[in-house]
């Protein structure tokens, strides 16, 4: 799972491309940004477009120049690809401009790709074991096998939860509230997020979520997905979960449930052999 944190240095490098973009620029995948006549006219440095004069080589000579590329020594600095086209220019600069703008656009439309389905997400207090346990066995479960980060409050014991669910829980000072996270999120390519939280919530968190929609954020798809907090037993009791007829697994066997105890279940295999199962080990198919 990628780590929380390089959201926030996509995000600075999805603004840089951003306007780069709306500028007609096409980048090389490293941070150059080029005209359409093949000249250097940007550099993303710090995750900000940094946009250079448009002097050419000869009247650059003498001066100081900061670029990046100029210190390297990068063929796109002076005399390479950005000439391609003018005076003295050769049709294997062309040829190799060329090649540049494809693998750039080649590179963009798979980032695009990469990032088509929604990201899951989960925010909680995440002050009761259970309600924990059933927040993040939803997230798990609704990101189906995808990725998915579950964001507790900066007072909530996180070293715990870490140590319980692993690297899914972000510890972040950046992600502080709600439109910190989601704007990150936004501008690390995603244009679609889903959001679990638990059902006494989910109305205030709608509409802290969607009434930023547009303005910090512009998402497609935002959909806030309530999680119930009741404990097994409640749902058991009040006949919601774990009814006759239903197929269940536990412990690797799978049955159909014949008879419901108060705390377990009588259950038949495919072979027709019956075995009892724990409704805190049972899982419904």
């Amino acid at each position: 799972m990628k780590a929380y944190a390089s959201f926030i240095t996509e995000a600075r490098t999805t603004r840089a491309s951003s306007q780069a973009k709306r500028l007609g620029l096409v980048g090389d995948g490293h941070g150059d940004w080029y005209d359409k006549q093949g000249n250097l006219k940007a550099k993303t440095v710090s995750g900000e477009l940094k946009m250079f004069s448009g002097r050419t080589g000869s009247e650059d000579e003498g001066s100081q120049d900061t670029s990046t590329a100029a210190k390297s020594g990068s063929k796109f600095a002076t005399g390479g690809v950005n000439q391609a086209g003018s005076k003295g220019g050769s049709s294997a600069d062309m040829e190799r401009m060329t090649s540049l703008v494809q693998n750039a656009a080649a590179r963009q439309e798979l980032d695009a790709a990469t990032r088509s389905e929604p990201l899951t997400v989960a925010f909680d207090k995440f002050d009761s074991p259970e309600i924990s346990s059933n927040i993040v066995a939803a997230t798990e479960e609704y990101a189906e096998g995808g990725q998915y980060y579950i964001f507790p409050s900066r007072d909530a014991d996180i070293d715990g939860l870490k140590e319980t669910y692993g690297d899914a829980i972000i510890d972040d000072e950046n992600a502080e509230t709600i439109y910190d996270v989601l704007q990150s999120i936004y501008e690390s390519g995603y244009g679609a997020v889903n959001i679990l939280v638990r059902q006494s919530r989910a109305k205030e968190l709608q509409k802290l979520a969607l009434e930023q929609n547009g303005t910090l954020y512009n998402f497609l798809s935002l959909n806030i997905i309530p999680v119930d907090e009741r404990s097994i037993r409640e749902k058991y009791i009040a006949g919601d979960i774990f009814n006759r007829g239903q197929i269940i697994e536990s412990k690797e066997r799978v049955g159909v449930i014949i008879r419901r105890g108060s705390n377990h279940l009588i259950c038949l295999d495919k072979n027709k052999d019956m075995f009892r199962s724990w409704i805190t080990e049972s899982k419904e198919i």
